[in-house]
Formats: structure tokens, C-alpha cells, sequence
């Protein structure tokens, strides 16, 4: 296998990363959903959701179709937040999510949390996945001819 000269997406182009918004918001009924609805009523789209509670906080983390729109709403929200960025990869069999992470361990990349996406790429799944050094576990992946993905990849609905 030619071992690729940069990282790129499924459709060339280049960093096939996704950017990550972590919400910090007090855990009480109904918070998610008020934001829930404040971004559909502005057409921003999510295409990853994980939440994670604590008994008194909550971190909802979301991936948008529109980064941009999507941290314009929150911003306009005074919603608390940070940024990262997240590899999408493409789970092209069964066994592709066991493939990642033992290509990941053996080079000692950690992986500090993984969740699928709402959404899939040519009938897929895809994970998104954080790890401690997003530029290396790239050119590991891609060395071993797998996908990752940009947001232009992604088979986002109408």
C-alpha cells in the first residue's frame, strides 16, 4: 500500500478533521432540549451528539453540519463552550472500530472518547473519534487505508 504524502478526506481534501463543540450547562430537565430547539429553529443541523451527566453538570458534545452556524448559535445562546478538533473515520466492516484502536494502541495513541454520528457516509457508519494527537493517529489511519472523513464528505440529508 502507497503510503500517502498528507491526510486527506475521502474526497481529497486536506485535514479530514471535524470541529467539536463541548456544552457546559447545568444538569436540569429540559436543558437539552431548549437547545435542541433554538438550533433547529435556526437551521443549524447536528450530525454528533454524545451527553455526558454529572449530578450537578452536563457536557453535551456536537458536531454540526455548519461549524460556523453552529458556533454563531451558541455564542448567541451565551452558551459556554470550548472547541476541539475530531477525526470522523469511516467504519467500513464489522471489525473496522476493533482495527482503529488496535492500529491507535500500537502507536500509542490514546483514544480519550468515541461516539457515533447521527448520520452515515455512503450507507456507513462513522465514528468520531478524539485521540491525543489528532495529526499522527491521521497518517497512522490513512497509512492503513482508512477513511476519514471532512464534513463535505458526509451524506448530510436535504
Amino acid at each position: 500500500m502507497m503510503e500517502p504524502t498528507a491526510a486527506h478526506t475521502a474526497r481529497g481534501s486536506e485535514e479530514p478533521f471535524a470541529r467539536q463543540f463541548s456544552v457546559f450547562m447545568p444538569n436540569r430537565v429540559g436543558q437539552f432540549g431548549d437547545i435542541l430547539d433554538d438550533l433547529a429553529e435556526h437551521d443549524v443541523r447536528i450530525i454528533g451528539v454524545s451527553v455526558v451527566d454529572a449530578t450537578d453538570w452536563a457536557v453535551i458534545r456536537l458536531i454540526f453540519d455548519d461549524a460556523n452556524l453552529g458556533r454563531e448559535m451558541l455564542n448567541r445562546r451565551g452558551q459556554s463552550f470550548t472547541e476541539t478538533e475530531i477525526l470522523l473515520v469511516q467504519l467500513d466492516a464489522d471489525d473496522t472500530l476493533r482495527q482503529l484502536c488496535s492500529y491507535l494502541v500500537g502507536a500509542e495513541i490514546n483514544v480519550h472518547f468515541a461516539y457515533p454520528l447521527t448520520i452515515r457516509s455512503r450507507l456507513k457508519p462513522v465514528m468520531a473519534v478524539h485521540v491525543d494527537d489528532h495529526v499522527l493517529a491521521t497518517h497512522i489511519l490513512t497509512r492503513h487505508g482508512m477513511t476519514l472523513l471532512g464534513n463535505e464528505d458526509l451524506d448530510l440529508p436535504s
